[in-house]
């Protein structure tokens, strides 16, 4: 990409901008079902069950 960007700065960040777009549509998509979230800490998982539930 360093590259292509030292040649075509306008053709990188064209490229660039499409990924960034791409990985967010992705990550947003696939978090409909809902956030899951993993505690080791017992006193953390705790707190977080508290804070959200509220």
């Amino acid at each position: 990409m360093k590259q292509l960007y030292k040649r075509d700065p306008k053709q990188a960040l064209d490229i660039a901008d499409r990924i960034i777009k791409n990985t967010y549509r992705t990550l947003l998509t696939r978090g409909q079902k809902g956030c899951y979230i993993y505690c080791v800490d017992k006193g953390l998982a705790e707190y977080l069950k508290k804070s959200l539930n509220n």
